[in-house]
């Protein structure tokens, strides 16, 4: 079951990010370009997840998973829901220095010491695998800061715009919900560790892409 899951998720998760891309070529909208960047990360580390319980993780496949769903993920969300909130040129700044996190979780991820993954159930744990100086350290601020910048756009979208434009503060409350989706996963353990984590992923997804969805019903033009 969990793998089956886990590959719906992927699957699911790429497919939205194809047609994310398509949009975000045609509009170049910077929400929309952050966005496809942040459901990009969350698919390639939910088929990561996917190979991973299907025939037992790789060097490859965590890192991979770690790095794009324990790292650099959320804040991407939440550069995304920025911009159709804050003026574009204070965004910009702020994804100019997540492109040096970015690049500094890379240089940590392959500095990193070889970790041990014989006989790992489920999924590997970060904390147990790598030391609080290397990735863990990235994963740590990239999700305490992109998990209190989502918290706090979707905040301000509701008592900004709740009755100005429903739409712009649905669309950010629905996407910081579904990057917080696959975090609560742990309530679901009864299902078993892989399972939960896939069906998360598959709740995160459905969310995010509900938001998305609204948004463009957005008229940028008053936002801009």
């Amino acid at each position: 079951m969990d793998v089956v899951l886990s590959f719906l998720a992927g699957i699911v998760s790429f497919t939205f990010f194809l047609e994310l891309l398509i949009k975000s070529i045609k509009t170049k909208r910077p929400n929309l370009i952050l966005w496809t960047i942040a459901i990009g990360m969350y698919s390639f580390a939910t088929i990561a997840l996917a190979f991973g319980l299907y025939s037992g993780w790789t060097q490859f496949s965590f890192g991979v998973f770690y790095f794009f769903g324990g790292i650099t993920n959320v804040p991407a969300f939440g550069l995304g829901s920025a911009y159709l909130v804050f003026k574009k040129d204070t965004v910009h700044i702020a994804s100019g220095i997540y492109v040096l996190f970015i690049c500094s979780a890379i240089y940590s991820m392959l500095v990193a010491p070889d970790i041990n993954l014989l006989n790992i159930q489920g999924i590997p744990e970060g904390r147990e695998l790598y030391e609080i100086s290397g990735p863990r350290l990235w994963a740590i601020l990239g999700n305490s800061i992109g998990s209190l910048s989502l918290v706090g756009i979707a905040i301000a979208s509701i008592v900004k715009y709740r009755l100005v434009n429903q739409d712009l503060a649905t669309t950010n409350v629905l996407i910081a919900v579904g990057a917080f989706a696959p975090a609560f996963s742990g309530v679901l353990l009864a299902l078993g560790d892989g399972t939960s984590k896939a069906l998360s992923l598959l709740v995160g997804i459905f969310l995010i892409y509900l938001g998305y969805k609204i948004s463009q019903r957005i008229d940028f033009s008053k936002q801009d």
